[in-house]
């Protein structure tokens, strides 16, 4: 009988049962589910009751654009059953009548259906124990918007001299007056998110790429009252509108990263420069376009002291007894800090989870002209008739990504 069959039909026949095989076999792999159970933790001594159904468990598939978000049980308890691959876990929560928040993370994981994947290739058991930081919120002062992308000319090519960063006062109606003299900036290596490791990861300190910046005054000189805000030009405080097509007057603003030893920096009359302190890294501040961590701090003496100790606050990569010296500063002189991914796949953390439990990212393509701001805390609407944004120290949830451009202003 099979001889009669005519060579077209047959060839039809293995083409159908072959698809149907892979079919078959699709189906198979899809039916793979592996098992991660987190339980979160409250550590000891920290006074905090909470409820810890009111937190966010999201757990992110690092080679795939989805995620899984739960929330646990009343005994801090969930389970995910999702598709075998690579994952990392990012938890927030927020408390506002306590003035708390807390979050954690855990970094980069191979999870299969046996459990987890370790670095000398063992298998241990996927059931996480996660210790939450628990977080005094309402720091007043805060990063709001951060323009690091860059644009283009209007030949086209590209151009990242307009970039800024907005600092604003979060404190609400009654909150304290925020005096910004000897505001400290820099950016913290390494540079960007995919250089593949963090030496520093899990130290109380954290390294300065280049160099950092302050801002000027006898103590008395620039004052932020609640509600308001002041951006800082970090290339070149000029108006970049004939240039280019963000169109910024950043002549405009308040204050401008400017060194007449930096090559590129450019500043107009009537802005005030900052202080620039380098680090002995090169001549240029390596603010990255791709994926910036960048923090405000305050040294609790004079930076000129912080700066000239040199035997206490620089020194070598960990490991390292030769080779580039980083000046270091604690986590805890840190105010507020943001830091930005190029892409979530692979993404190193520069920050500990106590300043930024994780990231924010721009989808756009390089050189789109948009930046990151901070979302609108609308549950502070009850208390405060100033605007109060979200500050949960996790850029994921406090932030928008890909926003319009939108510096302050002052004349």
């Amino acid at each position: 009988m099979i001889s009669n069959i005519k060579p077209g039909l047959l060839i039809c026949a293995v083409i159908i049962c072959a698809s149907f095989f892979s079919c078959v076999k699709q189906a198979e792999d899809l039916k793979s589910v592996a098992t991660v159970n987190v339980s979160l933790v409250i550590p000891e001594g920290s006074g905090a009751a909470l409820d810890l159904t009111e937190i966010e468990i999201k757990l992110s598939n690092k080679t795939a654009p989805f995620s899984y978000i739960e929330s646990p049980d009343s005994e801090g308890k969930v389970s995910f059953n999702v598709q075998p691959g690579k994952y990392d876990i990012l938890i927030s929560g927020e408390y506002p009548k306590k003035k708390i928040s807390v979050n954690a993370s855990v970094s980069e994981f191979l999870l299969t259906e046996k459990g987890i994947v370790t670095d000398d290739g063992s298998i241990v058991s996927a059931d996480i124990d996660i210790v939450l930081n628990v977080i005094k919120t309402g720091s007043p002062l805060i990063i709001k918007e951060l323009y690091y992308h860059g644009c283009s000319t209007f030949e086209g090519a590209n151009y990242t001299k307009d970039r800024y960063l907005t600092l604003y006062n979060n404190s609400g109606e009654g909150g304290e007056d925020v005096y910004l003299d000897s505001l400290c900036i820099a950016t913290i290596f390494p540079h960007n998110s995919t250089s593949g490791s963090n030496p520093w990861k899990g130290r109380d300190t954290i390294p300065i790429a280049q160099m950092f910046w302050m801002i000027p005054g006898n103590g008395h000189s620039y004052c932020l009252h609640p509600g308001e805000e002041t951006t800082i030009a970090m290339i070149a405080a000029v108006d970049h509108s004939p240039r280019a097509t963000s169109a910024l007057q950043l002549n405009r603003v308040q204050f401008g990263c400017y060194s007449e030893t930096l090559p590129g920096h450019e500043i107009a009359a009537g802005v005030t420069p900052l202080v620039c302190y380098m680090c002995g890294q090169g001549t240029a501040w390596a603010a990255s376009i791709h994926s910036p961590a960048i923090v405000i701090f305050k040294t609790p003496m004079a930076v000129d002291d912080y700066y000239a100790d040199i035997s206490t606050w620089k020194t070598y990569e960990p490991g390292k007894s030769s080779g580039t010296e980083y000046y270091h500063i604690p986590k805890d002189w840190i105010l507020d800090g943001v830091e930005c991914a190029d892409k979530p796949e692979g993404a190193i953390k520069r920050l500990p989870s106590t300043i930024d439990a994780s990231y924010v990212y721009i989808r756009a393509a390089h050189y789109s002209g948009t930046c990151v701001t901070r979302k609108l805390d609308d549950s502070a609407s009850e208390w405060s008739a100033i605007k109060v944004y979200k500050d949960t120290n996790n850029s994921d949830t406090d932030f928008d990504h890909d926003a319009p451009l939108n510096p302050v202003y002052c004349r």
